[in-house]
Protein backbone atom coordinates (compact mmCIF):
# COMPACT_ATOMS: atom_id res chain seq x y z
CA UNK A 1 0.00 0.00 0.00
CA UNK A 2 1.15 3.54 -0.73
CA UNK A 3 0.79 6.04 2.12
CA UNK A 4 0.99 9.77 1.41
CA UNK A 5 3.53 12.05 3.09
CA UNK A 6 0.68 13.79 4.84
CA UNK A 7 -0.54 10.49 6.25
CA UNK A 8 2.89 9.39 7.45
CA UNK A 9 3.37 12.76 9.07
CA UNK A 10 0.13 12.18 10.93
CA UNK A 11 1.32 8.77 12.06
CA UNK A 12 4.56 10.22 13.41
CA UNK A 13 2.57 12.42 15.74
CA UNK A 14 0.99 9.42 17.45
CA UNK A 15 2.83 8.91 20.69
CA UNK A 16 4.83 5.72 20.98
CA UNK A 17 4.04 4.40 17.52
CA UNK A 18 7.66 4.33 16.35
CA UNK A 19 9.74 4.16 19.52
CA UNK A 20 7.72 1.72 21.66
CA UNK A 21 6.81 -1.91 21.15
CA UNK A 22 3.15 -2.18 20.24
CA UNK A 23 0.68 -5.04 20.00
CA UNK A 24 -0.47 -5.79 16.42
CA UNK A 25 -4.04 -4.69 17.16
CA UNK A 26 -2.78 -1.27 18.26
CA UNK A 27 -0.87 -0.78 15.00
CA UNK A 28 -3.81 -2.03 12.92
CA UNK A 29 -6.22 0.32 14.65
CA UNK A 30 -3.87 3.23 13.95
CA UNK A 31 -3.58 2.22 10.28
CA UNK A 32 -7.32 1.82 9.79
CA UNK A 33 -8.55 4.83 11.77
CA UNK A 34 -5.72 7.38 11.58
CA UNK A 35 -3.94 6.59 8.30
CA UNK A 36 -6.54 5.13 5.94
CA UNK A 37 -9.54 6.68 7.73
CA UNK A 38 -11.84 3.77 6.87
CA UNK A 39 -15.05 2.73 8.59
CA UNK A 40 -14.72 -0.14 11.11
CA UNK A 41 -14.56 -3.50 9.37
CA UNK A 42 -16.84 -5.34 11.80
CA UNK A 43 -20.13 -4.64 13.53
CA UNK A 44 -21.41 -6.80 16.39
CA UNK A 45 -24.95 -6.92 17.76
CA UNK A 46 -25.69 -7.72 21.38
CA UNK A 47 -28.31 -10.48 21.38
CA UNK A 48 -30.04 -9.07 24.47
CA UNK A 49 -29.91 -5.28 24.08
CA UNK A 50 -29.47 -5.13 20.26
CA UNK A 51 -26.71 -2.58 20.86
CA UNK A 52 -24.28 -2.33 17.92
CA UNK A 53 -20.51 -2.23 18.46
CA UNK A 54 -18.12 -1.43 15.60
CA UNK A 55 -14.48 -2.55 15.67
CA UNK A 56 -11.66 -3.39 13.27
CA UNK A 57 -10.75 -6.81 14.58
CA UNK A 58 -12.31 -9.50 16.70
CA UNK A 59 -10.32 -10.39 19.83
CA UNK A 60 -11.43 -13.76 21.16
CA UNK A 61 -11.40 -13.31 24.94
CA UNK A 62 -12.07 -16.65 26.60
CA UNK A 63 -11.12 -18.86 29.50
CA UNK A 64 -10.29 -22.49 28.80
CA UNK A 65 -13.39 -24.59 28.29
CA UNK A 66 -13.71 -26.73 31.47
CA UNK A 67 -15.86 -29.27 29.58
CA UNK A 68 -13.29 -29.86 26.86
CA UNK A 69 -9.92 -31.62 27.04
CA UNK A 70 -8.74 -30.50 23.61
CA UNK A 71 -5.18 -29.24 23.39
CA UNK A 72 -5.58 -27.74 19.92
CA UNK A 73 -8.90 -25.91 19.42
CA UNK A 74 -9.68 -24.50 15.99
CA UNK A 75 -10.66 -20.91 15.27
CA UNK A 76 -14.22 -21.88 14.24
CA UNK A 77 -14.88 -23.41 17.67
CA UNK A 78 -13.18 -20.56 19.54
CA UNK A 79 -15.06 -17.86 17.64
CA UNK A 80 -18.39 -19.65 18.04
CA UNK A 81 -17.91 -20.22 21.77
CA UNK A 82 -16.92 -16.58 22.24
CA UNK A 83 -20.06 -15.38 20.46
CA UNK A 84 -22.37 -17.83 22.26
CA UNK A 85 -20.87 -17.09 25.68
CA UNK A 86 -21.28 -13.34 25.18
CA UNK A 87 -24.60 -13.52 23.29
CA UNK A 88 -23.15 -11.75 20.25
CA UNK A 89 -24.00 -11.81 16.55
CA UNK A 90 -22.48 -10.25 13.47
CA UNK A 91 -24.76 -7.39 12.49
CA UNK A 92 -23.77 -8.07 8.88
CA UNK A 93 -21.33 -10.43 7.21
CA UNK A 94 -17.89 -8.80 6.98
CA UNK A 95 -15.88 -8.63 3.80
CA UNK A 96 -12.69 -9.01 5.85
CA UNK A 97 -12.43 -10.59 9.29
CA UNK A 98 -9.32 -10.16 11.42
CA UNK A 99 -9.46 -12.73 14.19
CA UNK A 100 -7.08 -12.60 17.15
CA UNK A 101 -6.67 -15.97 18.86
CA UNK A 102 -6.73 -16.15 22.67
CA UNK A 103 -3.53 -15.04 24.35
CA UNK A 104 -2.76 -13.39 27.69
CA UNK A 105 0.07 -10.89 27.39
CA UNK A 106 3.20 -11.34 25.32
CA UNK A 107 4.50 -14.47 27.00
CA UNK A 108 1.54 -16.59 28.13
CA UNK A 109 -0.71 -18.47 25.71
CA UNK A 110 -4.11 -19.85 26.66
CA UNK A 111 -3.49 -22.85 24.40
CA UNK A 112 -0.11 -24.21 23.32
CA UNK A 113 -1.47 -24.68 19.80
CA UNK A 114 -4.43 -23.26 17.86
CA UNK A 115 -5.53 -24.64 14.50
CA UNK A 116 -6.57 -21.93 12.02
CA UNK A 117 -9.76 -23.21 10.37
CA UNK A 118 -9.39 -22.93 6.60
CA UNK A 119 -13.02 -21.78 6.38
CA UNK A 120 -15.40 -20.15 8.85
CA UNK A 121 -19.15 -20.72 8.77
CA UNK A 122 -20.85 -17.50 9.89
CA UNK A 123 -24.49 -18.39 9.26
CA UNK A 124 -25.35 -18.98 12.92
CA UNK A 125 -23.18 -16.10 14.06
CA UNK A 126 -25.33 -13.82 11.91
CA UNK A 127 -28.50 -15.30 13.39
CA UNK A 128 -29.20 -18.07 10.88
CA UNK A 129 -29.40 -21.84 11.24
CA UNK A 130 -28.31 -24.78 9.10
CA UNK A 131 -29.41 -28.04 7.67
CA UNK A 132 -31.77 -30.18 9.68
CA UNK A 133 -32.91 -31.05 13.19
CA UNK A 134 -30.04 -32.44 15.29
CA UNK A 135 -32.18 -35.42 16.34
CA UNK A 136 -34.47 -36.39 13.47
CA UNK A 137 -33.16 -34.52 10.39
CA UNK A 138 -36.43 -32.67 9.79
CA UNK A 139 -36.51 -28.95 9.01
CA UNK A 140 -35.39 -27.00 12.11
CA UNK A 141 -37.74 -24.45 13.63
CA UNK A 142 -35.81 -23.77 16.85
CA UNK A 143 -32.19 -23.30 17.87
CA UNK A 144 -30.51 -23.40 21.27
CA UNK A 145 -27.19 -21.73 22.03
CA UNK A 146 -26.82 -23.30 25.47
CA UNK A 147 -27.10 -26.75 23.92
CA UNK A 148 -24.05 -25.82 21.83
CA UNK A 149 -22.04 -25.29 25.02
CA UNK A 150 -23.25 -28.65 26.35
CA UNK A 151 -20.83 -31.44 25.49
CA UNK A 152 -23.79 -33.80 24.95
CA UNK A 153 -24.34 -32.08 21.60
CA UNK A 154 -21.53 -32.02 19.05
CA UNK A 155 -22.90 -29.28 16.81
CA UNK A 156 -20.44 -27.64 14.43
CA UNK A 157 -22.16 -24.29 14.64
CA UNK A 158 -23.24 -21.68 17.18
CA UNK A 159 -26.63 -23.14 18.10
CA UNK A 160 -28.09 -26.64 17.96
CA UNK A 161 -31.06 -26.81 15.53
CA UNK A 162 -34.23 -28.70 16.45
CA UNK A 163 -37.68 -29.27 15.02
CA UNK A 164 -40.55 -28.33 17.34
CA UNK A 165 -41.16 -31.87 18.62
CA UNK A 166 -37.51 -32.70 19.32
CA UNK A 167 -36.89 -29.32 20.91
CA UNK A 168 -39.69 -30.00 23.39
CA UNK A 169 -38.38 -33.48 24.25
CA UNK A 170 -34.72 -32.41 24.58
CA UNK A 171 -35.56 -29.49 26.85
CA UNK A 172 -37.82 -31.51 29.10
CA UNK A 173 -34.64 -32.97 30.66
CA UNK A 174 -33.88 -31.43 34.11
CA UNK A 175 -30.28 -30.66 33.07
CA UNK A 176 -31.60 -28.35 30.34
CA UNK A 177 -34.39 -26.67 32.29
CA UNK A 178 -32.52 -23.35 32.21
CA UNK A 179 -32.14 -23.36 28.40
CA UNK A 180 -34.13 -20.85 26.37
CA UNK A 181 -34.51 -22.06 22.77
CA UNK A 182 -35.22 -19.40 20.16
CA UNK A 183 -37.12 -19.58 16.92
CA UNK A 184 -34.80 -20.40 14.03
CA UNK A 185 -34.86 -17.21 12.00
CA UNK A 186 -32.91 -16.10 8.92
CA UNK A 187 -32.40 -19.56 7.38
CA UNK A 188 -31.20 -17.88 4.15
CA UNK A 189 -27.93 -17.02 5.92
CA UNK A 190 -26.89 -20.64 6.29
CA UNK A 191 -24.31 -20.47 3.49
CA UNK A 192 -22.28 -17.53 4.78
CA UNK A 193 -18.65 -18.56 4.64
CA UNK A 194 -15.21 -16.96 4.90
CA UNK A 195 -11.87 -18.36 3.70
CA UNK A 196 -8.54 -18.18 5.50
CA UNK A 197 -6.25 -15.84 3.57
CA UNK A 198 -3.28 -15.22 5.89
CA UNK A 199 -1.95 -15.86 9.39
CA UNK A 200 0.33 -13.55 11.36
CA UNK A 201 2.54 -15.35 13.88
CA UNK A 202 4.66 -14.07 16.73
CA UNK A 203 7.50 -15.61 18.72
CA UNK A 204 9.77 -13.63 21.04
CA UNK A 205 8.66 -10.31 19.47
CA UNK A 206 9.46 -11.58 15.97
CA UNK A 207 6.61 -11.56 13.47
CA UNK A 208 6.26 -13.77 10.41
CA UNK A 209 3.35 -14.39 8.05
CA UNK A 210 1.76 -17.23 6.11
CA UNK A 211 -0.16 -16.10 3.04
CA UNK A 212 -2.49 -17.89 0.63
CA UNK A 213 -1.62 -16.69 -2.85
CA UNK A 214 -2.85 -17.55 -6.35
CA UNK A 215 -0.65 -19.82 -8.43
CA UNK A 216 0.69 -18.12 -11.55
CA UNK A 217 0.66 -20.54 -14.50
CA UNK A 218 4.09 -21.26 -15.97
CA UNK A 219 2.67 -21.24 -19.50
CA UNK A 220 0.02 -19.09 -21.20
CA UNK A 221 -3.52 -20.40 -20.65
CA UNK A 222 -5.03 -22.64 -23.29
CA UNK A 223 -8.65 -23.54 -23.93
CA UNK A 224 -8.22 -26.81 -22.02
CA UNK A 225 -6.86 -25.05 -18.92
CA UNK A 226 -9.67 -22.50 -19.08
CA UNK A 227 -12.28 -25.25 -19.34
CA UNK A 228 -10.63 -27.36 -16.62
CA UNK A 229 -8.92 -25.08 -14.07
CA UNK A 230 -6.70 -26.68 -11.40
CA UNK A 231 -8.47 -28.17 -8.37
CA UNK A 232 -6.64 -25.78 -6.04
CA UNK A 233 -5.40 -22.63 -7.81
CA UNK A 234 -3.75 -21.36 -4.61
CA UNK A 235 -0.67 -22.18 -2.58
CA UNK A 236 0.63 -21.12 0.83
CA UNK A 237 3.88 -19.21 1.27
CA UNK A 238 5.89 -18.24 4.35
CA UNK A 239 7.23 -14.68 4.65
CA UNK A 240 9.89 -13.50 7.10
CA UNK A 241 11.09 -9.93 6.66
CA UNK A 242 14.06 -10.49 9.02
CA UNK A 243 15.16 -14.02 8.16
CA UNK A 244 18.80 -12.94 7.87
CA UNK A 245 20.87 -9.80 8.31
CA UNK A 246 23.79 -8.22 6.46
CA UNK A 247 26.23 -5.80 8.01
CA UNK A 248 25.45 -6.05 11.71
CA UNK A 249 23.74 -3.20 13.54
CA UNK A 250 24.34 -0.72 10.74
CA UNK A 251 23.29 -3.18 8.07
CA UNK A 252 19.95 -4.31 6.74
CA UNK A 253 17.54 -7.24 7.02
CA UNK A 254 17.27 -9.90 4.35
CA UNK A 255 13.74 -11.21 3.83
CA UNK A 256 12.71 -14.62 2.52
CA UNK A 257 9.61 -16.03 0.88
CA UNK A 258 9.24 -19.82 0.81
CA UNK A 259 6.47 -22.09 -0.41
CA UNK A 260 4.78 -24.31 2.19
CA UNK A 261 3.84 -27.47 0.29
CA UNK A 262 0.75 -29.34 1.53
CA UNK A 263 0.09 -26.82 4.31
CA UNK A 264 -3.63 -26.77 3.63
CA UNK A 265 -3.77 -30.57 3.68
CA UNK A 266 -2.20 -30.56 7.15
CA UNK A 267 -4.69 -27.94 8.38
CA UNK A 268 -7.54 -30.12 7.12
CA UNK A 269 -6.31 -33.07 9.20
CA UNK A 270 -6.09 -32.14 12.91
CA UNK A 271 -5.95 -35.79 13.97
CA UNK A 272 -2.76 -36.23 11.99
CA UNK A 273 -1.30 -33.08 13.55
CA UNK A 274 -1.96 -34.44 17.03
CA UNK A 275 -0.70 -37.97 16.45
CA UNK A 276 2.16 -37.46 13.99
CA UNK A 277 4.02 -34.55 15.53
CA UNK A 278 7.40 -36.07 14.65
CA UNK A 279 6.44 -36.14 10.95
CA UNK A 280 4.87 -32.68 10.96
CA UNK A 281 6.93 -30.14 8.97
CA UNK A 282 8.50 -27.32 10.99
CA UNK A 283 6.54 -24.66 9.10
CA UNK A 284 3.27 -26.32 10.18
CA UNK A 285 4.40 -26.59 13.82
CA UNK A 286 5.36 -22.91 13.78
CA UNK A 287 1.99 -21.91 12.35
CA UNK A 288 -0.15 -23.71 14.95
CA UNK A 289 2.15 -22.77 17.85
CA UNK A 290 2.66 -19.07 17.11
CA UNK A 291 -0.57 -18.01 15.35
CA UNK A 292 -1.79 -14.64 16.59
CA UNK A 293 -3.96 -13.05 13.89
CA UNK A 294 -5.97 -14.92 11.28
CA UNK A 295 -7.20 -13.02 8.22
CA UNK A 296 -10.42 -14.26 6.59
CA UNK A 297 -11.99 -12.96 3.40
CA UNK A 298 -15.56 -13.38 2.24
CA UNK A 299 -16.15 -16.44 0.08
CA UNK A 300 -18.26 -15.51 -2.94
CA UNK A 301 -18.17 -18.86 -4.72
Amino acid sequence: AVVSTQSTGKASLLEGLRDEEKEPEELLNVLFTEIFCIEPLLSFRDGQSNEITRVNLCQILLDRDPQSNTTMPNTQDLLTRYFVTNNLYFNSQPELLLLQVPRSGKDFKLYDTVLPSTTLQLGGLCGGVWGSCYVCDRKPTYKCSKCYLNQDFRSTYSAVPFCSACCKVVHSHPNRADHTPEQATNPAKQGLKMTLSAVLCIHTSHYVAYCRVPIRPSTPPTQSTVDSPPANPYCWVFFDSMADRHGGQAGYNIPIVEECPQLEEWLHNPSRLLHERDQTPDYVKRLISDALLCFYVRDRE
